[in-house]
């Protein structure tokens, strides 16, 4: 069954709308936030160039059905406050997001990873869809759990975190899924 991603998926305060080129600079200027990419599976990107690499190869990837990456924007103003991607693999998806700090704590972060979640549950061919987060960065763990994903447990020293340390480290993992026979 082909999947029919959008490229705009709207909340009530917020909207995902595909990722473009032009992105690259806010995102970059988000990314230089020690803060934010504390617990990110990837290095801070040191050059804008490192970052626009990222975004000119989004469209390929959306394109080859290897990842789907939005921005998240409020709608009041279009002002672009972070990131969300997922990666559909057969049955199961799996996704991340960040947020610029100045938007921690307002719900936004509960409101796009809900929105995301929301259009994966419709889709009849994905029966799992799942989330991992350091075992200490419990304000994402805090908002996995409110979309709706169960905590399934800890992968242990299975992470690096560049921003952090060179030593793998505890990892949980969520996910919900569709009952079984549910799109039997």
């Amino acid at each position: 069954m082909e999947l029919h991603v959008p490229v705009l998926i709207e909340g009530v305060r917020l909207r995902l709308r595909r990722s473009a080129p032009a992105d690259a600079a806010a995102t970059f200027a988000v990314a230089r936030d020690a803060q934010v990419m504390r617990y990110m599976e990837w290095p801070a990107p040191e050059r804008l160039a490192d970052t626009q690499a990222f975004f000119d190869g989004c469209a390929a990837r959306w394109q080859s059905a290897t990842e789907y990456h939005w921005m998240v924007e409020r709608k009041a103003d279009s002002t672009a406050i972070g990131c969300i991607a997922c990666r559909i693999k057969g049955h199961a998806a799996d996704f991340g997001y960040f947020l610029a700090r100045a938007h921690w704590g307002q719900g936004h972060a509960t409101e796009a990873a809900g929105l995301l979640v929301s259009w994966l549950r419709r889709q009849q061919s994905i029966v799992r869809i799942g989330a991992t987060t350091d075992v200490d960065n419990l304000a994402s763990a805090a908002v996995l759990l409110k979309v709706g994903l169960q905590r399934e447990g800890v992968m242990r020293r299975a992470t690096v975190r560049p921003n952090l340390s060179s030593a793998p480290r505890d990892t949980l993992i969520f996910a919900t899924v569709q009952p079984e026979g549910a799109f039997a």
